[in-house]
């Protein structure tokens, strides 16, 4: 039996700080896991099914043109002309941010690795505002029509195949018709729209 007089083993001052420390130390890393699961997913229990809306940058790609159609021509793009009209000028301006790393379009704005686009609409395609362009492009010839802009926003290289812009194109007719509608509102006497 027990003699009440004498304290347990367990219960000296030594055992009781070691299982102090246990149970600090254990609370301290639940602690630090539910305030890193809140400042990571929202969530103190962690990401369970959750789901990234968007991971990194998008990368648009260009999609390859599969036979069909007559001819075994590949697809033909949709027009974005009808959307025009339309279009909202906020999401216009929205969509440009993917070319703003690359171009300007305030009046007098500087070039980038692209010219300023300001006053695109209608202008000569070739040289602009002391940007030189590749002969590939100049090889189109005419002036930037609301159709020519269409088709080169779509995919430049199908009409540029040697030209210097990198970017694969707007593939949603949507998004062409945005940007088409923001180039319009910075262009001072741009061309009246294509009658539908």
């Amino acid at each position: 039996m027990h003699d009440p007089s004498k304290p347990l083993a367990f219960t000296t001052p030594f055992w009781d700080k070691v299982i102090s420390a246990f149970w600090l130390a254990f609370l301290a890393i639940l602690g630090v896991n539910l305030i890193s699961n809140m400042v990571l997913f929202g969530d103190p229990m962690g990401p369970g099914e959750a789901k990234l809306e968007k991971f990194g940058y998008p990368i648009e790609v260009v999609a390859e043109e599969t036979g069909g159609g007559e001819g075994g021509g590949g697809d033909k793009m949709v027009s974005s002309l009808p959307m025009i009209a339309a279009a909202s000028l906020d999401e216009g301006t929205a969509v440009f941010r993917k070319c703003a790393a690359c171009h300007t379009s305030e009046a007098g704005g500087a070039n980038k690795t692209g010219p300023n686009l300001h006053n695109i609409v209608g202008d000569a395609i070739g040289d602009r505002n002391g940007f030189k362009t590749t002969d590939s492009l100049k090889a189109i010839g005419g002036n930037w029509s609301h159709d020519k802009l269409d088709d080169y926003l779509e995919n430049p290289k199908r009409l540029a195949p040697k030209g210097s812009m990198s970017f694969a194109g707007l593939k949603k007719a949507e998004d062409r018709a945005a940007v088409i509608k923001f180039l319009v509102s910075v262009t001072d006497n741009p061309p009246a729209l294509p009658a539908q």
